[in-house]
């Protein structure tokens, strides 16, 4: 063995061996979630995931809905990109958030104006 010394009592121990024979073990009466989980990191795993989820939900309707993702082999035998109306629809579809950017958003303390109001309140007809 490569990694073997003798112990004092004559018997071989490994390196992980050795390791672990300093490890302090769960105290008795005392759950393991106890010592590993603290709250102060409830924020961190919340915002985890919610990244997750959103991550996941991008992917699915990106993997499910985009038109040149083809998962079918007649779809891919053919040229045209694009023909499932369906998923081109879906793949169009941005949850409400294309026109979010077209009025007026106010999230104290912002004031969000859309370029087309600025535009009208310069023009000088």
């Amino acid at each position: 063995l490569l990694c073997c010394t003798c112990s004092p009592t004559g018997n071989m121990a490994t390196a992980w061996e050795k390791a672990a024979a300093n490890f302090p073990e769960i105290p008795v009466g005392m759950r393991a979630s106890k010592i590993w989980i603290n709250p102060a990191v409830y924020p961190l795993f919340g915002t985890i995931g919610l990244a997750s989820i959103v991550c996941g939900g991008f992917m699915f309707k990106y993997f499910t809905g985009h038109s040149d993702v083809a998962w079918g082999k007649s779809i891919r035998m053919s040229p045209d990109v694009g023909m499932n109306e369906k998923r081109v629809a879906s793949h169009n579809s941005h949850f409400g958030f294309r026109s979010l950017n077209k009025g007026n958003v106010t999230i104290f303390p912002f004031r969000f104006e859309p370029m087309s109001q600025i535009a009208e309140k310069r023009r000088l007809d």
